[in-house]
């Protein structure tokens, strides 16, 4: 029997379920789970609770599905963060 050729030099996420990582679904539920929260502890009307669940669950599915290129968003975002956090040298 020949052995298979594995390619080792791939670096691929595993899928988990909806063509997304285990990090993008927790992403997504954490949010829906946030929204849900803020939607049943807000006291007030139908509309006002909805409107302040919206923001979590749009900010979940943003982080969990988004990608620009081959990052995700919060890839990008601790690009950022880390540019701004950087020290500021003056090289001559």
């Amino acid at each position: 029997m020949e052995p298979a050729k594995v390619p080792q030099h791939l670096e691929l996420e595993d899928v988990v379920a909806w063509g997304l990582s285990a990090t993008d679904l927790l992403c997504v539920v954490g949010g829906a789970v946030v929204g849900w929260w803020l939607y049943l502890a807000l006291p007030g009307d139908l509309w006002l609770r909805g409107a302040a669940a919206v923001a979590p669950v749009l900010l979940g599915a943003a982080l969990g599905v988004l990608r620009l290129g081959e990052l995700a968003l919060r890839g990008w975002l601790a690009v950022a963060a880390a540019y701004l956090v950087r020290p500021r040298v003056l090289v001559t």
